[in-house]
């Protein structure tokens, strides 16, 4: 190809197309955003309902035919999601091992007395029961009288 040539199809301008959508709000709606999304949306008209029909409207769009097809949709990843499902299980574990901790705590103190009071008994029966020399073996020695 020589650059005129080349320059020719390059300068190729996109043709103009009017199309009227008919259908329910929701369907002109999405074929609207449709073309809106890809970049070739010149104008559109306001949305009339259509005689006969209350249910239905339509719409006349102007939009670029480039002759190839619209570019596909950018899809984005969506971590709000991903977030929510490791924040919640954490929250959740976190707030099950607070309270574990804190029962126990609560049973410590309730159960305090109990254990130094036993804790008690057992250094007296400890010091009853040691060996005070050589040959005594504790209480009720019979070497030393004690």
């Amino acid at each position: 190809m020589t650059r005129t040539q080349l320059a020719r199809v390059n300068t190729r301008r996109p043709a103009i197309v009017a199309r009227r959508i008919i259908g329910t709000p929701a369907e002109v709606a999405a074929s609207v955003a449709l073309v809106r999304d890809s970049g070739r949306l010149l104008s559109m008209t306001t949305p009339q309902q259509t005689p006969g029909s209350a249910a239905r409207v339509t719409v006349t769009v102007r939009f670029l035919d480039n002759g190839r097809p619209a570019p596909a949709a950018v899809r984005r990843p969506r971590r709000g999601a991903l977030v929510a499902a490791i924040a919640v299980p954490a929250v959740g574990v976190v707030a099950v091992v607070g309270y574990l901790a804190a029962q126990l705590v609560a049973a410590i103190r309730a159960a305090f007395p109990l254990i130094a009071g036993g804790a008690l008994v057992l250094l007296v029966i400890a010091l009853l029961l040691r060996k005070s020399g050589r040959c005594c073996p504790g209480l009720h020695c019979p070497g030393c009288g004690h």
